[in-house]
């Protein structure tokens, strides 16, 4: 017999076996090629989605910390009634008192309260125009208790010689100083 027929002679079921397991291997490489595809697909949508997720809820919390700061934010306004040392021989009228205090001190509020109150008799003829300077505001707090002695220098003519303890009221005419009250009941007085 020849070699033809041996080919013919072998058995079709070997035959297909072989190629069976050829193709099923192939299947198979395709199948887990596929499936390694997908797997990796939704691993990767997955990812984006909690990056996604993370970003959103942090932008939300930026979000919530922004309004809650801008609740906590007061709109500015320009206070015409605060003077600083730089300004305070400078203002637009002929005379006006100006109360000198540290608005960090234990006594401030009361000394607020007691400018607030004169302010509120504004309509009064005899009413003098007032300013309040804060000591405790950086631009005038070099000009507090200088000597630490924590009294006002009365006799000061220039602002570089300015010199206030706790509390003072100075009276302005004509662009300078001709009056320094320290005292809490005599400033009461005058602004009352």
């Amino acid at each position: 017999m020849s070699k033809k027929n041996d080919k013919k002679k072998e058995n079709p079921i070997m035959v297909d076996n072989k190629n069976n397991k050829k193709i099923k291997k192939a299947l198979n490489q395709n199948n887990n090629e596929d499936e390694n595809l997908i797997r990796n697909f939704i691993i990767l949508i997955i990812v984006i989605a909690v990056i996604i997720g993370i970003v959103y809820f942090a932008t939300e919390m930026l979000h919530k910390e922004e309004k809650k700061v801008e609740e906590k934010s007061i709109p500015g306004a320009i206070n015409y009634n605060v003077v600083t040392v730089g300004t305070l021989l400078n203002r637009p009228y002929n005379e006006y008192y100006v109360l000198v205090y540290n608005g960090e001190s234990s006594e401030a509020s009361k000394y607020s309260i007691m400018y607030t109150m004169y302010l509120g008799n504004s309509d009064d003829d005899k009413y003098i125009k007032a300013y309040y300077l804060d000591l405790s505001e950086p631009i005038n707090a070099k000009y507090y208790n200088v000597d630490n002695d924590n009294i006002s220098n009365p006799k000061a003519k220039k602002i570089e010689d300015l010199d206030f303890g706790d509390l003072t009221l100075l009276r302005i005419k004509k662009g300078k100083i001709v009056e320094y009250i320290e005292d809490y009941k005599t400033i009461q007085e005058k602004l009352s």
